[in-house]
């Protein structure tokens, strides 16, 4: 199989790459100039967005790094060679230091490549980028922080354990000690996310399975996931099968002189209202007016982690105890403006431009209830404990709180307002759900992208909305640049008809509730139970072929606009 990308149709912040992908026949010649007759029929352009700041400032990264090594050769061994001393690392000093000596030479690189619309914003026009690779913010020092306190962590625990004759303990920390010292460079930062890995760079955390050199399944098994995912998959007490073995969460993890960020919210299920503050803020006033309850959440950007026994053989399949759901908590920026369809007359639609917008998920445990979380240790349960352990096997004292996991991120969102009033007696806020994701499917579809590349969820909406507006998003913090090409009357139409197809029934459900053949995924399990195909399916039907005298005109008007 040969790829062959022809030359890019560069347009300001993003590049069109025609992709041609051939299969050479084994009675064809790949060298023949008539190589692509073997394949017959259109291929779609490939579109990259190139103003993802994460991306960019990943491969800055990468970047400096390289040159860092190549300067420093030695410290591109171990992860002991990269920080010398892992109980008063130097790595991210180091660095920082090189940058600012080398500062000209590297800027002359990276401008090179780094698209200049985004020159600015990734600092490369004052500098400020050195501080993003080895700040206080970045990534790298928090990598560097993680591994000297599970370092520190565990060489306290071997001479405690060394004095109170804790023989086992104390050798399994010395071994645990010697894994996080030996670790290749390389996998290091790949696995804390300091420099790209192949595919989108997300927010990834890890399980840390306390991986020692006599425990062979853990150092076989690489367990990370998107904070989004995390916040279920790893939450405290979940169980997933990986390498033949089950893996238990026993709570978040823990670094020595660092806080999980917090926030509390407050939210109402029947308005599908959000709303959350930091602390020490005033609590905002609740506009629907029901009586809410506040809470609050942690975002555990360090991951999560096992306790130190070793995993159990599986039963059965492990079933996922816990869900996700977002919601929109506010746009990033100046207001991008509206388009309407039509353009004229009473609209169907409203689109408010597609713009950076902060999008919140959150996992509230089983029923709400949320989790037991210790502020000493991190260790987590369903249920308050009246005494627990910390991850490493020590009994510890601290207090529990009661929170939600959550996670945030800044993306592409595409807000749409529909106009028409839903028919029928369905609940209109999970009305609105069924018709997103179905919006979600047909999207995806047309953009001729994976489902899971974009996502959905409902906002707040006033009671002069006949419908709550809908957020579409694109699923990867700093966005993809896809929700913004169904900005296009053309598209915004051929998604409408993708979406009723996908409802119209060829999957087998009953109009009144909902499968994985229609509008159910892995990501909108909260939602299951209240999603239904045939109230989406009406209404998208309504929508595209005016079922009333005045939908039909006005779908008329769309039509037209289309055309001019």
């Amino acid at each position: 199989m040969l790829s062959e990308l022809d030359g890019p149709d560069a347009a300001e912040d993003t590049q069109v790459l025609r992709l041609r992908t051939v299969v050479a026949d084994r009675t064809i010649s790949t060298t023949s100039p008539n190589r692509y007759e073997c394949l017959p029929g259109a291929w779609a352009r490939l579109r990259l967005a190139l103003r993802n700041e994460k991306i960019i400032a990943r491969h800055i990264t990468a970047t400096a790094l390289s040159a860092f090594f190549r300067r420093s050769p030695s410290r591109f061994k171990t992860v002991e060679d990269l920080f010398f001393d892992l109980a008063d690392p130097v790595g991210v000093s180091d660095l920082a230091e090189f940058l600012r000596e080398h500062r000209t030479g590297l800027e002359r690189t990276l401008t090179a490549l780094v698209p200049p619309a985004m020159s600015a914003r990734v600092g490369l026009a004052d500098g400020s980028w050195i501080t993003k690779v080895a700040g206080e913010e970045s990534r790298f020092l928090r990598a560097e922080t993680e591994i000297s306190s599970d370092y520190r962590t565990v060489k306290t625990l071997e001479q405690q354990a060394a004095i109170t004759g804790d023989y086992d303990t104390a050798k399994w920390a010395k071994t645990r000690g010697k894994t996080i010292a030996g670790e290749d460079v390389l996998s290091f930062l790949s696995r804390k996310a300091v420099i790209p890995k192949y595919g989108f760079p997300v927010d990834t955390v890890e399980l840390d399975t306390q991986k020692a050199q006599q425990d062979q399944a853990a150092f076989d098994v690489l367990l990370q996931r998107d904070l989004s995912i995390a916040i279920a998959e790893f939450a405290p007490t979940s169980k997933l099968v990986a390498n033949k073995k089950v893996w238990t969460s026993y709570g978040l993890k823990r670094v020595s002189e660092k806080e999980w960020p917090r926030k509390h919210y407050k939210m109402c299920t029947r308005h599908n209202a959000f709303y959350q503050w930091e602390r020490g803020q005033p609590e905002p006033p609740t506009l629907c007016g029901d009586p809410l309850v506040a809470k609050e959440y942690v975002i555990p950007h360090f991951g999560f982690v096992t306790d130190r026994n070793r995993p159990g053989d599986p039963t059965s399949r492990s079933a996922r105890v816990f869900t996700t759901r977002p919601y929109f908590t506010g746009a990033h920026g100046p207001d991008p403006g509206t388009i309407t369809v039509p353009s004229s007359g009473s609209p169907l639609v409203t689109m408010r431009k597609a713009s950076p917008g902060w999008m919140t998920v959150l996992c509230e445990g089983r029923r709400g209830e949320g989790f037991y979380v210790c502020r000493i240790c991190g260790a987590g349960f369903r249920t308050r404990e009246k005494s627990h352990t910390t991850p490493t096997g020590q009994d510890c004292r601290g207090t529990m709180d009661q929170v939600s996991l959550g996670h945030e991120f800044v993306t592409d969102v595409l807000q749409l307002q529909f106009h028409p009033k839903p028919e029928g007696d369905s609940e209109v806020v999970w009305f609105a759900f069924s018709l997103a994701f179905s919006l979600v499917e047909g999207a995806a579809e047309v953009l001729e992208v994976p489902s899971t590349d974009l996502s959905a969820t409902v906002a707040y909406g006033t009671e002069a909305d006949s419908t709550p507006p809908i957020i579409l998003y694109d699923n990867v913090p700093g966005g993809a640049g896809l929700v913004a090409r169904l900005e296009g009357k053309e598209i915004l139409r051929a998604c409408l008809e993708a979406s009723l197809k996908r409802v119209k029934g060829d999957c087998g459900c009953a109009e009144s509730t909902s499968c994985y053949g229609c509008l159910r995924n892995y990501r909108n399990q909260f939602a299951h139970q209240n999603l239904k195909r045939g109230p989406a399916k009406r209404y998208l039907t309504r929508l595209l072929t005016g079922s009333s005298a005045s939908l039909s005109r006005k779908y008329s008007a769309l039509s037209m606009d289309n055309s001019r």
